[in-house]
């Protein structure tokens, strides 16, 4: 804790509430963050495995693991991953109750083109883009074919192509990345056992760049966390 100024001390030792730090850019958000992991483990003998922090993009969540073990070897054992990676993770292991594949590939832009273009052969391959990257919006605010899309401007009767690309997409077993955030919170919605022995597993959730977060991301957020269950899960999220 030497290193670190009043202000990021204060953040690494607070426990109890959730907590929000605001933080401008180089001011240190990463530092707090992987300082409070080793903190937490070797100060305070909160279990590793407890713990799940997570980032945006893979280079920041290896430097985000490198720079916590470097300080506490036993943060090797915490998940540090981005949401998609966790994601990842909850699918497989809870596979069969989300209805995918266990070894499921995870469909990119292109790949969600080409299968709107195979539920829907009238539509030209442009349109076929556009649609996917309107589901793949629908999915960023956790949104399903049946709910109210009004929020997303489309030309076409996207509930409608929507279904048709969620049925064929669900026959193949496989995910494309919305479904990554998506799935996991409908699998808890839907199996309160499930999110029980996720809320049991995690008793700490850290966010790093925590204003780039949509819809779908918060909700996820929401349902690890359990806080609206009454679970006394700790959470603190780092953003500008």
């Amino acid at each position: 804790l030497s290193v670190l100024n009043e202000e990021q001390k204060a953040a690494v030792v607070h426990e109890g509430s959730p907590l929000l730090i605001l933080a401008g850019a180089g001011s240190g958000k990463t530092r707090v963050i992987t300082t409070k992991i080793a903190y937490l483990i070797g100060e305070k003998n909160v279990n590793p495995y407890s713990i799940l922090s997570v980032t945006f993009t893979k280079k920041a969540a290896n430097e985000m693991r490198d720079r916590a073990v470097r300080m506490e070897s036993l943060a090797e054992k915490a998940q540090i991953r981005t949401f998609h990676s966790f994601g990842s993770w909850f699918l497989r292991k809870y596979w069969q109750e989300a209805g995918v594949e266990q070894s499921f590939t995870v469909y990119d832009d292109d790949d969600m083109a080409i299968l709107v273009r195979k539920a829907l052969p009238s539509l030209s391959q442009k349109e076929a883009k556009i649609a996917a990257h309107q589901i793949a919006l629908a999915k960023d605010y956790c949104l399903g074919p049946k709910d109210d899309l009004t929020v997303i401007a489309s030309e076409f009767d996207l509930g409608d192509i929507y279904a048709k690309y969620e049925d064929r997409l669900r026959s193949t077993g496989n995910v494309d990345f919305g479904d990554l955030i998506m799935m996991p919170v409908t699998v808890m919605e839907a199996c309160p056992q499930i999110a029980a022995d996720i809320h049991s597993r995690f008793s700490v959730i850290m966010v790093d760049e925590y204003q780039d977060s949509n819809i779908a991301q918060y909700k996820l957020l929401q349902k690890i966390s359990g806080v609206q269950e009454g679970y006394n899960t700790y959470v603190c999220v780092v953003g500008d």
